[in-house]
């Protein structure tokens, strides 16, 4: 199958995640495309829908990635829970425990390249996000002001898309740092930073310092046969903690 990674942001991402995308897509003999560039988006969560469909037609199937999520067990592989049947599109659901939940996340998802696919991201672009807000309902969870309410929209409404994608448990491949740390513990194939900027920064370094990793989040065995150029000012922080940390002992 011709699968390929698409992942990236507009400003560019302050994570280093495309080196973590980049060395997983290439353990599974997957193409990998890191997007930054802009696009004609008003809202920027929409920039990744432009993003697939600049690619879609190139693969057979495109993995979406966030660029706050990471692949953590290199081991499993993303693809077996490609949509299958008249499916065009897989998503996990958000969270059990969390008090915020969405109906979907639309950080991760698996997409089949093919007209249906295309149809429903230009959809997705022709959505007014206050006809959805409007039409937005409790059971749906929390309202993004993003492109996961427009594509739960499309799905919950249109006869195109009803039906025609598969929804799976957020352990799947939609984990967050708390499942490292004793809530709902299990060993997550990717892991999503979400929230306020700062709480997302709190765990990423949390989930690096626990667990000896490098701020791809790549295990040291994986990143080993790639020459890794570190960053100016990571280095420079890291640094200063050392220095830090001297004077304070």
């Amino acid at each position: 199958m011709k699968v390929c990674v698409i992942s990236g942001r507009h400003p560019k991402t302050k994570f280093e995640s495309s080196i973590n995308h980049k060395i997983y897509a290439e353990k599974h003999q997957y193409s990998y495309i890191h997007c930054d560039f802009p696009t004609k988006a008003k809202n920027p969560y929409f920039n990744k829908i432009y993003y697939i469909l600049s690619y879609l037609d190139l693969f057979e199937y495109i993995i979406w990635i966030d660029d706050d999520a990471f692949f953590l067990n290199f081991d499993k592989d993303i693809m077996d829970y490609l949509p299958t049947g008249n499916n065009f599109i897989s998503f996990c659901k958000s969270p059990d425990f969390k008090k915020l939940k969405t109906y979907l996340s639309s950080g991760q998802f698996i997409l089949k390249s093919n007209k249906l696919s295309k149809s429903f991201l230009n959809d997705v672009l022709k959505v007014n996000l206050k006809d959805v807000k409007k039409w937005w309902y409790d059971d749906l969870g929390y309202f993004s002001n993003g492109d996961q309410d427009a594509i739960i929209f499309l799905l919950k409404t249109n006869t195109d898309y009803n039906n025609k994608y598969m929804l799976f448990n957020y352990k799947e491949f939609n984990s967050r740092p708390e499942n490292l740390f004793g809530i709902d513990t299990h060993k997550p194939l990717i892991l999503h930073f979400t929230g306020k900027p700062n709480i997302k920064k709190k765990k990423y370094l949390k989930v690096q310092t626990e667990y000896k990793l490098s701020p791809s989040l790549v295990q040291e065995k994986y990143l080993k046969d790639y020459k890794i150029i570190p960053n100016k000012k990571n280095r420079k922080k890291k640094l200063v903690s050392k220095l830090y940390k001297w004077l304070s002992s």
